[in-house]
């Protein structure tokens, strides 16, 4: 459990039935938006159970509890991205329609469609989809604090969307974010990781004030590519956390090409490169 501190305050919420203005202006202001129920419970717990099912025929789900609980095995060893056995069941993952179809919910388009302020029709939803199993037990691969302007490029004002796929209190590892750090503008990732985004991340120090919260099923965190955020560790004993995080901007603006593919395809080249580029 996170011992509640001065550096961590609740998320300050907000309704997506404000108009468009209003929420654009909060987004300049905090850097992110937190919607309570966003997302209608079915159409979240139908992407957890086609996730949990992946991970049970992986043997990574106790099998005498149930499904939806996502409890882990206690004989299974913590596994993460990049691991030889998370990674085939990860790529599987992206091919459930489910899972794929999740960013285009309507509730979830209408909102992009105020941020961005563009028509539904031009709410551009990343193909590279990303999902998140993290275990219990394995604190070391909990994602840094950083910017996803480091990741994505592309437009600056691309918007990022995590949700978790189920309950998720603040012991399961939420998100946290820094509110109105996106007013700093694009900032330098020098600190070595080993989280879920490897690469690099930034220092936690340069963060004062941390917003988060326990996320209930089809609660939602929008924020700006440039809005420092960071994954808080699974301190449960024994269950996942599952989640998604998906992108949005307006069709027209600049890409990186790897958001064009499927996630972690292509990504051992692109590090590659870059290791040439920081060697030069």
């Amino acid at each position: 459990m996170i011992a509640p501190t001065k550096n961590y305050s609740p998320f300050i919420e907000s309704d997506a039935r404000d108009n468009a203005e209003d929420l654009r202006a909060r987004m300049r202001e905090m850097g992110y938006l937190f919607f309570r129920a966003l997302v209608p419970v079915e159409a979240v717990l139908q992407v957890r159970r086609d996730a949990l099912q992946l991970c049970r025929e992986a043997g990574w789900l106790d099998p005498t509890r149930d499904l939806m609980d996502g409890i882990a095995a206690p004989d299974y060893p913590p596994t993460m991205e990049s691991q030889p056995d998370y990674m085939p069941i990860y790529r599987r993952l992206l091919r459930i329609s489910s899972f794929h179809d999740f960013p285009t919910n309507e509730s979830l388009i209408a909102v992009g469609q105020k941020i961005l302020d563009v028509p539904r029709d031009d709410v551009f939803v990343h193909p590279r989809r990303i999902g998140r199993i993290t275990f219990p037990h394995l604190t070391s691969a909990t994602t840094p604090p950083h910017q996803d302007h480091y990741y994505i490029r592309g437009a600056v004002d691309t918007y990022s969307c995590w949700t978790p796929l189920g309950e998720c209190p603040l012991e399961l590892g939420g998100l946290a974010v820094a509110p109105a750090s996106q007013r700093d503008g694009f900032l330098e990732h020098n600190v070595e990781s080993v989280g879920a985004v490897g690469g690099c991340g930034l220092s936690p120090e340069i963060v004062k004030e941390w917003h988060t919260g326990d996320f209930g099923v089809g609660d939602t965190l929008f924020f700006h590519s440039f809005t420092i955020h960071k994954a808080l560790p699974n301190l449960t004993e024994d269950r996942l956390r599952i989640s998604t995080d998906n992108r949005y901007q307006r069709p027209k603006e600049d890409i990186e090409p790897a958001s064009l593919l499927p996630h972690y395809e292509g990504f051992e080249e692109r590090k590659e490169a870059e290791k040439k580029i920081t060697s030069q």
